[in-house]
């Protein structure tokens, strides 16, 4: 497995929507393009720690509305509790839920800069070296609608079509590799030869 910047390669099929994440069917590897050839890469553990970003930034906004209860409890509580000692309950609920909150804000920003990590790092295994290709031929190039816009009934109703196609990889050693679901196919495999410097048909 290798490690990459985001400036190291090329996706080649990227998810076209928000909705295919929620079919396994539609969830297939992710092929990426580097100096040295084409790679597969974790996209599972990618989106896993995206989840988890965005899950942990949530709870941090709830907590902090939490502290900012507790600051309020404690401002209206506080002047009475000088008065009668059964009035400091309050008070004290207000200081403990802003150093729970405090507690549970910093503990959470240590976890979503962890998961934070593994969102932002791409990591992918080599499929084919490029000294290995012979030539790619660019296959069932098809129209589908990638809108991803909030409402299915919009999408339909109002479809965005783009080019997707299918990367048939030839090797030197007769191996069909096929990258499925490519966009913009025949302009991504001129980009990635000129990019790469490669000269294969």
């Amino acid at each position: 497995m290798r490690k990459f910047n985001y400036n190291e390669i090329v996706i080649l099929n990227p998810l076209q929507t928000r909705y295919q994440m929620m079919f396994s069917s539609d969830f297939i590897p992710l092929y990426a393009a580097a100096n040295d050839g084409i790679y597969m890469m974790n996209r599972r553990e990618r989106v896993g720690g995206f989840g988890a970003v965005v899950g942990t930034t949530i709870v941090i906004i709830i907590l902090a509305f939490i502290a900012i209860l507790g600051i309020f409890t404690v401002s209206i509580s506080l002047p009475a509790s000088f008065s009668y000692p059964i009035d400091w309950i309050p008070t004290l609920i207000g200081v403990g839920l802003v150093a729970g909150s405090v507690f549970g804000i910093i503990k959470l920003i240590k976890i979503g800069k962890r998961f934070g990590k593994i969102a932002n790092e791409l990591e992918g295994e080599l499929v084919v070296s490029w000294s290995q290709v012979k030539t790619i031929t660019v296959m069932n190039v098809r129209q589908e609608n990638v809108a991803n816009r909030p409402s299915l009934v919009l999408n339909t109703i109002a479809p965005t079509y783009k080019e997707i196609g299918d990367w048939h990889v030839l090797t030197i050693d007769g191996r069909d590799i096929k990258i499925p679901d490519v966009d913009d196919p025949h302009n991504k495999l001129n980009y990635v030869k000129n990019r790469f410097n490669l000269n294969f048909s």
